[in-house]
């Protein structure tokens, strides 16, 4: 998503954060600070967290639902108690009543205490801080290194699944952008986003960039070899 079409004027301003906020929880979605997150808001409970929420800090948590969430999806069921809150930074009220919002990602957070649970749940947080370390920038370097050769390894054909990401970016915010694109499985975004440590993070994506290459780097051998051999016959 574009962002030069929103306005992130003060969006990151948390200096009057009241320390709560309504949750929203899914079970596909893991909310990284400094990324965009578009969602269709259609259940009526959402919808009245949304507009509760326009008319006071446009902050929402959004937090991953527990394995097992299915039995009890309309009442409360278990979350994960680290969780990414985002501000409302565009909003549209569809003609059937759904709701279409974007949230910038702020902050990861420990919810503390659910302090009320119906309609939606509203929860007491404390913001989790990045640990830095003396690394970094050796740390990004390494990864844009990773990155470039990835996408030059792709073919025309696999240029779909290149990563198309500012490898400049301070670590913190790659590692959360990268967080979001190349995982898939949404236990390891999870995992992503409970790590306190900026280099704990990247040496994580180091080691999935680099089995990637690996991975491809095996498969390109073998398919070299078994068209060695067709020429030899």
């Amino acid at each position: 998503m574009d962002l030069s079409s929103l306005d992130l004027k003060d969006v990151s301003n948390l200096s009057n954060f009241s320390g709560m906020v309504p949750l929203f929880p899914l079970s596909t979605v893991v909310f990284f600070p400094n990324t965009l997150l578009p969602l269709h808001v259609f259940e009526p409970r959402y919808k009245q967290m949304v507009n509760d929420v326009i008319k006071s800090e446009r902050i929402i948590g959004m937090a991953l639902l527990k394995p097992g969430w299915q039995s009890s999806y309309y009442g409360n069921p278990d979350i994960y108690d680290v969780a990414g809150i985002g501000r409302i930074v565009s909003s549209e009220t569809c003609t059937d009543g759904k709701i279409n919002i974007v949230l910038y990602g702020l902050k990861r957070v420990r919810i503390t205490e659910i302090v009320k649970d119906k309609p939606y749940r509203l929860a007491r947080v404390n913001i989790l801080e990045n640990a830095h370390g003396p690394n970094e920038e050796s740390l990004r370097g390494r990864i844009e290194e990773l990155v470039t050769k990835w996408n030059f390894t792709l073919g025309e054909k696999e240029k779909a699944h290149r990563i198309n990401v500012n490898t400049r970016l301070p670590l913190d915010c790659l590692t959360d952008a990268l967080g979001t694109l190349i995982f898939s499985n949404i236990f390891e975004k999870q995992m992503l986003l409970e790590e306190p440590s900026i280099e704990k993070r990247a040496e994580i994506i180091i080691k999935d960039l680099q089995t990637r290459l690996d991975i491809v780097s095996v498969t390109a051998g073998k398919r070299s070899g078994i068209l060695d051999k067709r020429n030899l016959n």
